[in-house]
């Protein structure tokens, strides 16, 4: 395997989900931001500590809590579905998270041009040209950027234990999501 394809923002690229499951079928599992688990706890009416609980395995890398969507044993994300065709979907496709959202791109550094596509995605290089979804891609970097930044003061400024602190951010994102909801400016695209 060589290094990643890169692309910069204004490129365009062919692209056309195939449903084969590469994605979310064969892991390593996705992680999730606080945001992200709050969009899936709201779409499965379950309240944000029993999603902690019971959806999610937390890893503590460095102090910082990492979250991720549980996989089978053959590595398939727990909302992958099977339609009765065989065909794959997202049983959270709604509230998937922006990872997901973005696929095949995918973000490497907070700010700039470039991005990388995973080029052994099967829908790489078939259907219609695209442009790259800048307002996704600018949304999930803000998210990225406000989780680790809120975890960040939580664990290393504030000295919650890393469980805690993750506890204390997703409540915390839960009000501004549902704030910004209320307004009528959360908007989730694609």
């Amino acid at each position: 395997m060589g290094l990643p394809k890169r692309i910069r923002i204004s490129d365009k690229f062919r692209f056309e989900c195939t449903r084969c499951d590469l994605c979310c079928g064969t892991g390593p599992n996705v992680s999730i931001t606080i945001y992200d688990a709050v969009r899936i706890a709201e779409k499965i009416n379950v309240s944000i500590n029993d999603f902690l609980r019971f959806y999610v395995k937390v890893i503590i890398a460095d102090m910082i809590p990492v979250m991720l969507l549980p996989g089978d044993m053959k590595g398939r994300c727990a909302f992958l579905g099977f339609s009765e065709n065989g065909k794959t979907y997202c049983k959270i496709y709604e509230a998937r998270p922006m990872k997901c959202r973005l696929f095949p791109i995918k973000i490497f550094k907070l700010s700039g041009e470039e991005l990388e596509i995973d080029e052994e995605c099967p829908g790489i290089g078939s259907g219609p040209e695209r442009e790259v979804p800048k307002e996704l891609v600018e949304s999930y970097r803000k998210e990225l950027k406000m989780h680790y930044e809120l975890l960040h003061k939580l664990i290393i400024e504030d000295g919650l234990e890393p469980i805690e602190a993750l506890r204390n951010a997703l409540n915390i994102a839960s009000y501004e999501l549902g704030k910004e909801m209320r307004k009528g400016f959360y908007n989730a695209k694609s």
